[in-house]
């Protein structure tokens, strides 16, 4: 048996950032169990944009923490960059959005007004001249645009890769390939069964992503997460075609320092299904194309699909489970899992320490439905 203060079940980003934050502000002893690697699902097929300010909601629980965390980036990118020397590649050059119709352009208006009132920075350019004098680069179709300074982007896998190697340079002991089948709590600890080696801690951090309800599947406690299937693709373009985030309904390019373009992203309920079809990939170019034709007429690099863990309740989960108190669950990130995952981590923090919290819990306390 393997004794551990704080057991974290799973590595993407969120499992990443909560064992980097808990070694940061602790001495408690942490180990990370991953089924596989860290980053290898959901977190390493991320865009890893970082918006908040261009999103279609006005207010509320939800987008008061997605602009929380969004302000916690900067200190923890340079943290991040000092300790490991890896260039994190964090883009504040903000996110370009387009209006391709009169309805849009008006809509579009309308959100900078508001976001302007909330205190945030955001202009909305009126013209298709306006906007190609911004990104040369975006087509015909633009009627006009919206630019969110606030809304940045970073480097999703080289981001994930920096928060294990901080971690664990912070004494933080990672498990590859050991898939946790079970999670029964103890007189005095959690107890954990890995098929080898058991392991036990005081507290357990069910950070998992789609896969957060196969842990717990011998309780009789509902998961609200299913796996919603995103397809991704990228070209290569030399030079960049664009300096910034450019988006336009769901869809979005992502410019990376190495010359490629990531486009996203579609949306699937096809259970643990990963497979890349060809009707996503060519709506994806499609969209592209119309956004900005040089990218449609950019040779494909690669295609690929991740499965974002998309909570039925409309909110993640960052709470300790009933019944199970010394289980924390934080998982349901859906799209926001890269933006989340620094305020996540310090309300899970929070919760292992007794800290009086930071943000409001109950928002996104467990509930079945």
């Amino acid at each position: 048996m393997q004794h551990a203060d704080v057991a974290i079940v799973g590595a993407g980003v969120i499992g990443c950032a909560i064992a980097y934050h808990v070694a940061r502000v602790t001495r408690l002893r942490v180990v990370v169990l991953e089924r596989g690697t860290p980053g290898c699902e959901a977190s390493g097929a991320a865009a890893g944009v970082l918006a908040f300010a261009s999103g279609q909601a006005r207010r509320g629980a939800l987008f008061d923490l997605r602009r929380r965390s969004a302000g916690l980036f900067p200190e923890l990118v340079a943290a991040l960059e000092e300790e490991t020397g890896l260039a994190l590649e964090y883009r504040r050059t903000g996110l370009l959005m387009l209006a391709c119709s009169d309805a849009e352009a008006a809509a579009l208006a309308d959100l900078v007004c508001h976001r302007t009132a909330q205190g945030l920075r955001c202009e909305m350019l009126d013209s298709a001249a306006a906007v190609r004098a911004l990104e040369p680069a975006v087509g015909p179709t633009a009627r006009a645009g919206a630019l969110f300074h606030d809304d940045h982007a970073i480097n999703s896998e080289r981001l994930v890769t920096a928060l294990a190697a901080a971690a664990q340079r912070r004494g933080v002991e990672f498990h590859s390939s050991t898939p946790v089948r079970g999670v029964c709590h103890g007189a005095d600890a959690v107890q954990l069964d890995c098929g080898g080696t058991p392991f036990e801690a005081g507290t357990v951090v069910i950070a998992a992503g789609a896969w957060s309800a196969q842990p717990l599947a011998m309780h009789p406690i509902k998961i609200p997460v299913r796996p919603a299937r995103g397809e991704m693709a990228s070209v290569d373009c030399d030079p960049l075609p664009m300096q910034r985030t450019i988006a336009a309904g769901d869809g979005y390019l992502v410019p990376r320092s190495n010359g490629e373009v990531l486009i996203g992203s579609t949306t699937a309920f096809v259970g643990f299904d990963k497979r890349v079809t060809a009707t996503g990939v060519s709506a994806l170019l499609a969209r592209a194309a119309a956004m900005v034709p040089a990218v449609g007429r950019a040779t494909v690099r690669r295609t690929w699909a991740g499965l974002r863990p998309c909570p039925t309740i409309r909110r993640p989960i960052i709470a300790p489970l009933p019944g199970l108190e010394r289980v924390i669950l934080a998982t349901g990130h859906h799209r926001n899992g890269i933006l989340l995952a620094p305020v996540t981590a310090q309300m899970v923090g929070e919760m292992i320490t007794g800290s009086p919290p930071s943000v409001p819990l109950r928002p996104f306390s467990y509930r079945k439905h």
